[in-house]
Order: C-alpha cells, then sequence, then structure tokens
C-alpha cells in the first residue's frame, strides 16, 4: 500500500562498500542519487579478513564519483571503532563490529541538514524513490536473488533500514545484530517489509555473482569464519539462507555490468582518511558541543 504525503526528509545514503561489490556500485550510487541529499560512502582499507583492499581501484573509484563523500576508515586489529573494548579476532561479534564500524564512521561525515538516514548494501539497488512518509525507522522489502538475476527467493526478506538522524547513537550503531537491532532498538513508528504499491522496491542481488566473486566474497568478508563456505558453496541451491525459488524476467543483470574505471589523473578531493582515534575525537567534539 502506498503510503500517504505526510513530511518531506533530507536522506542522507551510507552505502557500505568493498572493491569486491564493485560491480554493483555505479547501479547502486546510480539509484540513490534520485531522491538523496547526500550520499556517503564508508570503506575500510583492508577487508575484514585482514587482507588488504585494493587501494588502486578505491583511487579510480574514488575519482570516478567526485559528487559521492568517501571516507577510507583504517583496519585495526588493536583499536576498534566507537568502543574501548577490544576484540579478538574471529570472535562471535568480529564479523558484526566491522560492518558496524562502516556505518558508524559513515555516519560522523553526514552534513547538518540531514535528517533522515539510509544504510543500505552495495548490492541492494532501489528501483524507485523513497515516498514521503512520517515513520522513525524503515526497513524495506527486498527482491532476493542468488547466483542468477532470474532466480528470486520466494520471500521479501528485509534490507535497507531508513531512520531518523536524530536517533542516531554509537550504542545504536554498533547493535550487534546491526540494521535489524538498530531497527528493534528504536522506538517510535516503524515498519519491516515496507512496499510501495505492495511490492518491493529494492533488488538485493547478494549473491550474484561469478565463482571467483563469490569466493573472494566467503574468504573476505566479516562472516567468513562462521562456516566452511568454500565447501556449501559446492553444493546445490541456497546454501546461505536456504530460500525457495521462482524464475523471474530479469529487470538487470549484474553479470553482464561492464566494470572498467579510468586511470588516475590526479589525487582525489572527495575522501577523507581517518583511524579509531579519529572516529573518538569526533565523538568527544560531538558531545561537547
Amino acid at each position: 500500500m502506498t503510503k500517504r504525503v505526510l513530511t518531506a526528509s533530507k536522506i542522507g545514503t551510507v552505502i557500505s562498500f568493498c572493491t569486491h561489490d564493485i560491480r554493483f556500485l555505479d547501479r547502486n550510487i546510480k539509484a540513490v542519487r534520485r531522491f538523496s541529499s547526500q550520499i556517503v560512502i564508508p570503506v575500510c582499507d583492508h577487508f575484514y579478513n585482514g587482507k588488504k583492499e585494493d587501494l588502486e581501484l578505491l583511487q579510480k573509484v574514488y575519482q570516478n564519483y567526485p559528487d559521492v563523500d568517501f571516507v577510507e576508515f583504517a583496519y585495526s586489529e588493536e583499536e576498534v571503532y566507537g568502543t574501548p573494548a577490544k576484540l579478538v579476532r574471529g570472535s562471535p561479534d568480529w564479523a558484526q563490529h566491522w560492518h558496524n564500524s562502516a556505518r558508524l564512521v559513515g555516519s560522523y561525515f553526514l552534513r547538518p541538514e540531514i535528517d533522515a538516514v539510509l544504510f543500505v548494501d552495495t548490492d541492494e539497488i532501489f528501483t524507485a524513490d523513497i515516498p514521503q512518509h512520517d515513520y522513525h525507522a524503515l526497513r524495506f522489502a527486498t527482491y532476493w536473488y542468488f547466483r542468477s538475476a532470474s532466480q528470486c527467493a520466494t520471500v521479501t526478506p528485509d534490507g535497507p533500514l531508513l531512520i531518523q538522524k536524530k536517533l542516531l547513537s554509537t550504542e545504536l550503531l554498533l547493535n550487534p545484530h546491526e540494521r535489524m537491532g538498530m531497527f528493534e532498538q528504536v522506538q517510535g513508528k516503524k515498519e519491516r517489509e515496507f512496499c510501495v504499491d505492495g511490492k518491493p522496491i529494492v533488488n538485493h542481488y547478494s549473491w550474484v555473482r561469478t565463482h571467483e566473486e563469490m569466493l573472494n566474497k566467503v574468504r573476505t568478508w566479516g562472516h567468513h569464519w562462521e562456516r566452511d563456505w568454500e565447501k556449501l558453496m559446492k553444493s546445490e541451491g541456497d546454501f546461505v539462507r536456504k530460500y525457495d525459488y521462482r524464475e523471474v524476467e530479469v529487470d538487470w543483470d549484474p553479470l553482464r555490468q561492464e566494470i572498467s574505471y579510468p586511470e588516475i589523473k590526479g589525487i582525489p578531493n572527495n575522501v577523507t582518511k581517518v583511524n579509531p582515534n579519529d572516529i573518538f575525537r569526533m565523538e568527544i567534539k560531538y558531545f561537547i558541543t
């Protein structure tokens, strides 16, 4: 059901990104530009298993999107973001903390005029504008695809989170259950599996990747230690969520997306590099001003 128009929001979109998601990035940015007053992309200088990012490719990405604010945050196993606690590599909260760190870091670079924040992963592609509404928080229903853009799950699980900026806090952003935990923790009017005219407006291409890209994902993402992903990849069907699937007409095929970026011509001026101490100082400044 379409939501009635009530209040307009200046939306700041925070896209969680690493170069293993590069084939989805251009489509994502073009989609959220339609309704975003600002786009912030936090990206770690390492993957979450400690392997170095492709820093040369990142420089090309920064250069290619001059209207996007990139925040490159340093990987550290000694100091972590938003908390004095120490993490043990491979511990149960390791994956969640790094995923949350990206959103925490990105949130510090939202402009003052932003009043609603969209937290979206690179492979979650909006197909329509976000309608005006009076919610404190929304989780958007998604069409979930596996291995192929023609294989769509028969369920429409939650994906991106839209939340009023004034509700954000370090505690909220570091919720161990990530975006779902943030949504559950927020008080006020909210809705899950939000649709427009009864249909999702997000395509989630999480596992529509080449075999090599799938290997890169399972070896380096935050959850890399949780299961024997490489063994599971050899199994039939959905080895991640065990959904049932139906054949659908392809809207956009990520596997046909051309990935090409021009050579670096200079030093991009739309990227800020930070470490945990920088974010700590920003947090202190926020509380005393």
